[in-house]
């Protein structure tokens, strides 16, 4: 597989974005079921260490802002995840200097954009180049900056 697997959320202690390569659910010390991302690289005191076959770091995050990695990059190399606010101004004739934004969504399979306007999905990499960079820039998300999709 030749594709990077990335997840992104809030911490819940501190509200902090952290960034790790899987999931998993389990309990906090007070037995309370929360999802973590999980870490090899950062190891912390606040982190919950699981014991076993390979010490593995997790990371308690508020469920609410978990967000996967698109695997795709914006305009300037910037990596789209789930739940980011894009814009992107018009070029051509019909729409020259008129701005868009989207939310980035996992819809039916894949990642799209969705457009408040028209409560319309449209697929995420049909806006990119070949490079495999779109042509939509990576403006905030909903968590931190919901105002911009006003």
């Amino acid at each position: 597989m030749n594709r990077e697997i990335l997840f992104r959320g809030k911490r819940i202690d501190n509200s902090e974005w952290v960034y790790g390569k899987g999931l998993q659910q389990c309990k906090d010390e007070l037995g309370n079921e929360i999802v973590a991302i999980f870490e090899d690289v950062v190891k912390s005191e606040k982190y919950i260490k699981k014991e076993g076959r390979y010490t593995l770091y997790y990371v308690p995050v508020k469920a609410e802002t978990l967000g996967q990695y698109t695997g795709l990059k914006d305009k300037a190399g910037k990596k789209i995840f789930e739940g980011d606010i894009l814009d992107y101004i018009g070029k051509r004739k019909d729409n020259m200097n008129k701005v868009y934004r989207r939310k980035v969504v996992f819809h039916e399979g894949m990642f799209a954009l969705l457009s408040k306007e028209l409560r319309a999905y449209s697929a995420l990499n049909y806006h990119c180049m070949e490079d495999g960079r779109s042509a939509w820039r990576v403006i905030g998300n909903i968590h931190d900056n919901p105002e911009l999709l006003k």
